[in-house]
């Protein structure tokens, strides 16, 4: 039975730990209301370029920190030799992006202006260069908070991530409302937001496990790291080149309607990211002391009770967006984005799955499996993404965005087999999230206007009966302790 402890310590790892991404969709309507349509995209390509910098500053070395800690947290000279040069690592990495983009930095983004007609002129001074600090500042604090997830210390991780996300908000607000329509506000508030939590970071590393730097270790890190760097680059290109594609065959307009839409979702994959993490230091423990290469019953309702939680939460959030966003955005061009809700959530639907299926890899450190997988689905999401607009207009990418889920879990499945043997209820990981995507394509593909709604109510009925016939197992048990306590 998943305890009480665990759905604590998953609430902080999953809520909590999404506060840093969950300010940019607090700060969503600030934005859409005192940004103009050309800013608000600049201002996501600026966003995309953080993230892309963040990858290559990284290197994996978070996953590696993470993921490493079972084997060295039991030997306090192993665990310094790791984190200290980990951090030495990020450091010098960081360093010497900043040294080269500070004289080529200027050169590429007028480039990439020039490619696209100077219809999006974007600017390595400022902006540009304070992206690339904001990604230096993330690298270090989301190692650290990686770290914190596998050594289960959420008091920590809750108050360094209440920080981060009060920090954010607070310095971007006040700057946005001195000086409306103007990037300084969004741009100066990640970035001082990010000083802080640098600062931190590196603080607690030095303190608990100073800095150093060992040669032996780097051939094992590169080894482990770089396959994950490439799955994670491939990961990027996958959540950012469909934008791209939809400002060469459309609008910048259309691109803002696509981009707030996903930015929608964003509270889901936020919450289920930490699920996820919440999950996998748990069944590696069971993992490693029992010394399993098969799945059992105690692992797999982790991932049935995960199942069963994403399963409520798509349909309550596809009703529930179109009622908040009016209240918080007045720019109508927005409101576009209520019929794609409900394609764009159902492909979380295979989560659970997912999840399981990534486990065994990174356990069992086959993390070269990684690239081919996305490397395959981002060539199927590229093809269809274009085929579809073409044919389709904007709903196609929506169409091709949810189509690709399908596609990376088929082809997990297929690497993480090799090294894991599955043994699991098939009704509550797979049957059950088919035939909820089904119901919603269908409807989708029936409901007009006046009756989304109708449509999209009969979804959360159907799911919430669903979920408590086939997982009540899981919920009835934890139902109990609940009011017999």
């Amino acid at each position: 039975m998943i305890s009480r402890q665990f759905i604590k310590s998953s609430f902080i790892y999953s809520v909590i730990g999404a506060l840093p991404l969950v300010s940019g969709i607090v700060l969503l309507p600030f934005y859409a209301n005192m940004l103009t349509t050309a800013q608000f995209g600049a201002l996501f390509l600026y966003i995309a370029f953080t993230g892309i910098m963040q990858l290559l500053v990284n290197f994996s070395l978070d996953q590696y920190l993470g993921t490493h800690w079972v084997d060295f947290k039991d030997d306090v000279e192993k665990a310094r030799e790791n984190v200290g040069t980990v951090v030495s690592l990020l450091l010098v990495s960081g360093l010497l992006f900043v040294v080269v983009l500070s004289f080529s930095g200027g050169t590429l983004f007028a480039s990439y202006s020039s490619l696209t007609g100077n219809k999006t002129n974007l600017e390595f001074y400022p902006w540009g260069f304070m992206s690339l600090l904001t990604a230096i500042f993330n690298s270090l604090f989301r190692s650290y908070l990686a770290l914190l997830i596998y050594q289960q210390r959420p008091e920590r991780f809750f108050w360094l991530n209440i920080f981060n996300f009060v920090l954010t908000i607070g310095i971007s607000l006040s700057i946005l409302f001195y000086k409306p329509f103007s990037l300084a506000g969004p741009m100066y508030g990640r970035l001082l937001s990010g000083v802080g939590i640098f600062v931190l970071a590196l603080y607690y590393f030095i303190k608990e496990y100073g800095i150093s730097f060992h040669v032996k270790l780097l051939k094992g890190m590169a080894v482990f790291c770089f396959p994950l760097f490439v799955y994670f680059i491939l990961t990027w290109l996958a959540g950012n080149v469909d934008r791209y594609i939809v400002g060469y065959f459309l609008s910048a307009k259309d691109v803002g309607i696509f981009v707030f839409a996903l930015q929608g979702t964003l509270l889901l994959e936020f919450f289920q990211s930490g699920l996820a993490y919440a999950i996998y230091p748990k069944i590696y423990a069971i993992w490693k002391e029992k010394n399993l290469n098969y799945g059992t019953t105690e692992v797999n309702r982790y991932f049935n009770g995960f199942t069963a939680i994403i399963l409520l939460s798509i349909p309550v959030l596809v009703i529930g967006l179109p009622v908040i966003i009016p209240v918080v955005v007045k720019n109508k061009d927005y409101y576009l984005t209520y019929p794609f809700f409900a394609i764009l959530f159902a492909g979380y639907a295979l989560s659970g799955l997912r999840s399981y299926f990534w486990a065994p890899l990174m356990y069992f450190k086959k993390t070269k499996a990684l690239p081919r997988i996305f490397l395959f689905s981002t060539i199927f999401q590229v093809a269809a993404t274009i085929a579809l607009i073409y044919y389709y207009g904007l709903i196609g990418a929506v169409w091709a965005n949810f189509l690709v889920k399908p596609v990376q879990v088929l082809l997990m499945y297929l690497e993480s087999r090799k090294v894991f043997d599955y043994r699991f209820n098939l009704w509550k990981l797979v049957y059950l999230p088919v035939i909820f995507i089904a119901l919603v394509v269908i409807s989708e593909l029936v409901a007009t206007p006046g009756t989304r709604l109708f449509y999209e109510l009969g979804q959360l009925v159907i799911a919430v009966a669903m979920v408590l016939v086939v997982y009540r197992n899981e919920l009835v048990p934890l139902i109990r302790e609940r009011f017999t306590r």
